[in-house]
């Protein structure tokens, strides 16, 4: 892959970073959960992507060759493109209804309900039916196909590990600080640097959505009536 590739493959990850896991795990140390509550969770989300990565991959190179003439067509592809545009301009939309929302206020961690109430089991099952979020998001089949082309058994899977570590990036902070005993500055930090900014924050998110689906809007647009090569297919083309 080259460097525009793994730049490209990187700012997927960056751009389509999962937050709730972040969320999730905190609201778990919220409720007197400890490191081994959160390890089970990741434990069962990383079960569920691995496995379907090792059928996704095969799968992709069979459907490349089925769909090579749709995957050939800038009319096809630019119509995704307008269906990527459309559902960013919804979600776009939903955070600017999220702005108005009060923001709800939350006590020390240790004050918050016992560990007893917790489980491991409970917990790796969340993980695993959190994995459907991952699975659902068309950045991951993008960054498994991206990954693919790589040659070298070692690097496909370094590129991937790395991918999904950026991706769920908010998860993998928060275990590591729980790992340290850090969580607690963690949750405080955090709630100090963007609580008072959540508004703004929600705002500037909504408005970069709604930027990036109106240029993906229009993209799929221009290539259906002038025969561009869509940004969609530059990027699956990226080696």
């Amino acid at each position: 892959m080259t460097f525009a590739g793994i730049l490209a493959f990187l700012g997927l990850a960056v751009v389509t970073m999962d937050v709730l896991g972040g969320v999730i795990a905190t609201g778990v140390l919220l409720r007197g959960g400890a490191v081994r509550h959160l390890l089970a969770f990741l434990g069962g989300y990383t079960v569920v992507v691995t496995a379907a990565t090792l059928v996704l991959h095969p799968l992709l190179a069979w459907l490349s060759s089925v769909l090579r003439p749709v995957l050939d067509s800038n009319n096809a592809i630019g119509t995704v493109e307008i269906v990527v545009g459309l559902a960013l301009a919804g979600i776009s939309a939903h955070q600017f209804r999220a702005v108005t929302r009060p923001q709800q206020k939350h006590g020390r961690i240790e004050e918050r309900s016992t560990p007893t109430r917790l489980a491991a089991t409970p917990l790796a099952l969340a993980g695993v039916a959190f994995s459907v979020t991952a699975l659902a998001d068309p950045s991951f089949t993008i960054a498994v196909g991206m990954a693919s082309q790589e040659r070298h058994l070692w690097a496909h899977i370094a590129l991937l590990l790395l991918w999904n570590v950026v991706y769920q990036l908010p998860l993998v902070a928060v275990t590591i600080a729980a790992a340290f005993g850090r969580h607690e500055q963690l949750v405080e930090r955090v709630m100090a640097v963007f609580g008072p900014r959540r508004r703004a924050l929600q705002t500037a998110l909504a408005i970069l959505l709604a930027l990036i689906g109106l240029a993906v809007l229009g993209d799929g647009i221009y290539a259906l009536i002038s025969g561009h090569v869509p940004w969609l297919r530059q990027l699956i083309m990226l080696r």
